[in-house]
């Protein structure tokens, strides 16, 4: 089964994309994200507008879904977390969708949901969405040699280019160690699934992470020792695996995606 964060060989349009179009969405994505935000309809509609893009280029891309299955799972528990919670505790003075009684807590009424506080939960969810979705894109779409020719021609040092690289490389990484490990533990009748929360909080996890962590010091000492056999750090003449050329098609997509990213500012301005 193909695991989250983890390059997928496909001959998709996204795949075939120039990494740095895809470079440029996450960063647009990032700069959207951290822009302030209140419960109006104009945040909303310029949060979703974004999630539109995202879900297009997830298409574009096949971009699995169910691979993601426990983000998904982790993202709407907090999204109905943040919805109920700012609907209790957002200050409001518009309309009152629930009135239960009276309970003082930090200056908020918690008898009562405000619709406002309710939208604003809202449009926090979907502003995760929008950042959630693209840092998929990139991983699940470009290999690491490309990624690492694009920040090479990007002038990035080449020890901060390995690091980020190495970095999204090393997520698909533990996550396979840590169900090999959970499997092997499994096998000598040492069930996490089975057990009770308390049972996990006291004695589950030490079995599991002790191996882990023994595994990775082990990881990073071979990769230390294949570093050094490629004369990483040295200052002579890199070469590169892959020459990607950046192509009509790569500065119309980059054109579309600045577009959008300058429509949402617009809609939410």
């Amino acid at each position: 089964m193909q695991s989250a964060f983890q390059y997928v060989e496909r001959a998709t349009f996204m795949h075939r994309l120039h990494p740095v179009v895809k470079i440029v969405h996450l960063f647009a994505t990032l700069a959207l994200v951290l822009l302030p935000y209140r419960p109006t309809l104009r945040d909303l509609a310029s949060a979703a507008i974004w999630v539109a893009l995202g879900a297009c280029l997830w298409a574009l891309g096949r971009v699995g879904v169910r691979q993601f299955g426990f983000l998904i799972k982790f993202l709407t528990a907090i999204f109905v977390f943040l919805i109920v919670t700012q609907g209790l505790l957002y200050q409001s003075e518009g309309p009152v969708l629930i009135h239960i009684g009276h309970l003082e807590f930090w200056g908020s009424d918690l008898g009562t949901v405000t619709v406002e506080g309710l939208f604003f939960g809202a449009v926090l969810s979907v502003r995760i969405i929008a950042a959630a979705m693209a840092l998929p894109l990139l991983v699940t779409t470009t290999s690491a040699s490309q990624l690492m020719a694009t920040l090479r021609t990007l002038r990035l040092p080449p020890r901060l280019t390995f690091m980020f690289v190495s970095s999204l490389s090393f997520t698909h990484l533990v996550i396979q160690m840590w169900q090999n490990i959970l499997e092997a533990q499994k096998l000598r009748g040492f069930d996490i699934e089975a057990m009770s929360v308390w049972q996990r909080a006291r004695r589950a996890y030490v079995p599991v992470l002790t191996p882990l962590i023994l595994l990775l010091f082990r990881k990073g000492n071979d990769l230390q020792v294949a570093l050094e056999s490629k004369g990483f750090g040295s200052t002579g003449p890199k070469t590169e695996i892959e020459v990607l050329p950046f192509l009509p098609r790569d500065a119309a997509a980059a054109a579309v995606v600045l577009a959008v990213f300058a429509l949402t500012l617009w809609v939410k301005f």
